[in-house]
């Protein structure tokens, strides 16, 4: 049943199965590559396409493993990449991808060998770590995928397209503090108001978040202008030797490195801050030598919240109330958006915006009870009741 030069054939069970170079060996030996379908002209199909993949990409058979090919991609990608984010990517694939992959030619790699490493990856037989939850998953996953895209680009191997299922996204709902709460942190911090206090007003009433704080100098502040400009980030990472560092770095994203305004109530307390600090004086620490860093800051923010008799929260949530507080009062979506230096509007929708149940009532009393009070059906139910 086999056409001449075409390498198909039927199976005893049925199937047509057709067979393509996909690599060579250094010794020049073909690695044949298969294909399997119910109908001839299925396989006939599939095997011009994979030929002509295998044709264009000239895979090179080479005895790269995948632990070398992420070696040479991280080092190609290092020079865009902050140090933050490049320690990371080495944790991930020290932790979670060289486990599995480490050792695996990258000339064997086929999409469903690629998918069940994946799926190890994310819950490990071994339980040599917990199963991954839906944020980490997807990390991985993304960086599987563009080294494969980084190896295609080599001609390594073809392009592939790796799918799997990741875990729910189970979000824990962050509740930002209530007005009743908002208004004792504030008057807190005004009955005597320190650098490290306003730091909670820069983060409650302009969305900072806390690395962004800590990197904060005088210089940064422009108080006739009434402008502040968000230009470093402070953050702790790791060293290859397993301490960790303190590294001052440009802020997350390009769009995070923004000015935005200062409100009047803040400009008043950071004038009499100031004093005669040099623009190269950091904020919070009040010395030019070196910032505060966010593990001690944080240590800091937890005593203010229990003095001011507000909830014990993480940082992070006066950013939220900050977003929520200011889409609450009719503030835009794109200019929210700026204020918290996201490069995408629909960031600040799916992660900061949520509505309470006292906003929801406000919005259904506005839209339907015009209708009641226009539509006569509406009167006389009421009146027979």
């Amino acid at each position: 049943m086999a056409k001449h030069g075409e390498n198909i054939h039927k199976r005893k069970d049925g199937r047509w199965e057709g067979r393509y170079i996909k690599a060579r060996t250094d010794g020049r030996k073909a690695v044949w590559g298969y294909i399997y379908g119910a109908t001839y002209a299925e396989v006939r199909q599939r095997l011009i396409q994979k030929k002509a993949e295998c044709g264009f990409y000239q895979l090179s058979g080479t005895e790269m493993t995948f632990e070398e090919l992420a070696g040479q991609w991280l080092a190609s990608a290092s020079l865009r990449l902050k140090e933050s984010t490049l320690v990371h990517y080495r944790y991930t694939l020290q932790r979670y991808l060289f486990p599995v992959f480490g050792g695996w030619q990258v000339k064997n790699f086929s999409e469903r060998l690629l998918e069940q490493g994946m799926l190890q990856v994310i819950a490990p037989a071994d339980h040599r770590h917990r199963p991954l939850g839906a944020s980490s998953a997807r990390e991985c996953l993304t960086m599987l995928r563009r080294i494969c895209k980084y190896a295609a680009h080599l001609r390594l191997i073809r392009p592939m397209e790796i799918c799997v299922s990741l875990p729910q996204t189970k979000s824990a709902k962050i509740q930002p503090l209530s007005k009743e709460e908002q208004a004792r942190m504030e008057l807190f911090i005004c009955k005597a108001p320190t650098a490290r206090k306003v730091g909670l007003m820069l983060q409650m009433q302009l969305g900072l978040r806390i690395g962004e704080v800590c990197g904060l100098q005088w210089g940064d502040f422009d108080l006739k202008a009434g402008t502040l400009t968000v230009q470093r980030t402070v953050s702790r990472i790791s060293t290859r030797d397993g301490h960790t560092k303190v590294v001052i770095q440009s802020p997350k994203t390009r769009s995070s490195r923004r000015e935005v305004p200062i409100p009047r109530n803040l400009i008043k307390m950071l004038q009499g801050l100031r004093g005669d600090a040099e623009p190269e004086v950091w904020f919070l620490s009040g010395n030019a030598e070196k910032p505060v860093e966010p593990r001690c800051y944080r240590k800091s923010i937890q005593i203010y919240l229990r003095q001011a008799a507000v909830r014990k929260v993480r940082p992070h949530t006066l950013r939220h109330t900050f977003a929520t507080t200011c889409l609450q009062a009719g503030c835009d979506i794109k200019t929210l958006s700026e204020f918290l230096g996201h490069a995408n509007p629909n960031v600040t929708l799916q992660r900061y915006v949520h509505s309470n149940l006292r906003q929801m009532r406000l919005e259904i009393d506005r839209i339907f009870s015009p209708l009641f009070r226009r539509n006569p059906v509406s009167k006389r139910c009421s009146a027979a009741r």
